[in-house]
């Protein structure tokens, strides 16, 4: 009984990991991203993308693994 717990947990852990990924990659440069149609250049000298978003696809992805996990196949 307590397995599909602990999966839910690593697999929400994981897509909060990601999401954070997404958030600091993408979701905060995506003005500067939009306005400069490729890419923009953070203050502290990083490169941001709109490849960004990919995190943002494997966090929901992770998610998604989570709900299964804990409310699925009872």
């Amino acid at each position: 009984m307590k397995r599909p717990r602990i999966r839910a947990v690593l697999f929400a852990l994981t897509a909060g990991f990601f999401g954070y990924v997404f958030y600091m990659r993408y979701w905060i440069w995506r003005d500067c991203i939009a306005a400069s149609q490729s890419s923009c250049l953070t203050a502290d000298g990083s490169n941001v993308t709109d490849g960004g978003m990919v995190w943002g696809v494997i966090a929901l992805g992770f998610a998604a693994a989570a709900l299964i996990a804990q409310f699925g196949r009872r």
